[in-house]
């Protein structure tokens, strides 16, 4: 059954990349809102568009579900590397959970900025700017997250380990394809600014990718995990025969 569990939580993440990306489409926000608009045209872009980010809006907010399970099947996994002392499953859980928590208000912050295109601009654009900000800024508990879960892979030393070597690697190239984002509040326009390339574009298809990757090695160990314990199961079941 945890088996099964893993392997559900592993294709329904799978799902939400796909429904996220849907999501931002409907919105509009593929190509995103340039930083550098004024609070006019962007709440002209809310008014104009109201309806079809409110959709995108509520589709997104569901589809950021997936990451919870993402955590989940991650820890499952990492509680088999250092099971005596899981200092970095922990790690992994708190920092994950807290990447959870700036991909979810940050929606509402959204919501709220198409909820009444009729107000001033300027606080339309205060949301806006909120939710941008503090979605694509806030990358320490995603890094730390993907350190975390580096150095367990590394540390794995078994003859079959729980995760590939390159899945360490790949959290760590994570991490780095981040901490671009970092100083986008000194930038309303160029590849620094909230809807340039190094803040939005490189991020959000390095973040898409790393939704996918870790689906599907929590499948894939999830599944070895269960051949393994069904042949050990197997070879004790099996009679001896003597003479």
């Amino acid at each position: 059954m945890n088996t099964r569990t893993q392997v559900v939580f592993a294709w329904v993440a799978a799902a939400c990349v796909l429904v996220d990306v849907c999501a931002f489409l409907i919105a509009g926000y593929i190509p995103p809102p340039a930083a550098n608009l004024t609070a006019v045209q962007l709440a002209a872009f809310y008014a104009d568009h109201a309806t079809r980010l409110r959709i995108g809006i509520v589709v997104l907010y569901l589809g950021w579900s997936g990451w919870g399970l993402l955590v989940a099947g991650i820890a499952t996994q990492l509680r088999r590397i250092d099971h005596h002392r899981p200092a970095l499953t922990y790690l992994q859980i708190i920092s994950g959970t807290m990447s959870w928590v700036f991909l979810l208000p940050p929606t509402s912050a959204l919501g709220a900025a198409s909820f009444r295109p009729e107000r001033a601009p300027e606080i339309t654009q205060a949301l806006h700017d909120l939710a941008w900000i503090t979605a694509f800024m806030a990358i320490v508990p995603f890094c730390i997250q993907n350190l975390a879960i580096a150095a367990a892979v590394l540390k794995d030393r078994r003859p079959e380990p729980v995760f590939p070597r390159w899945f360490g690697y790949f959290n760590i190239w994570v991490c780095i394809l981040f901490t671009p984002a970092v100083p986008l509040i000194c930038f309303k326009t160029g590849p620094l600014s909230y809807s340039g390339l190094f803040v939005f574009w490189v991020p959000m298809v390095v973040f898409a990718s790393e939704m996918l990757v870790m689906a599907w090695a929590i499948r894939d160990a999830a599944l070895r995990d269960a051949r393994v314990n069904a042949a050990e199961l197997e070879t004790r079941s099996t009679p001896v025969t003597i003479g």
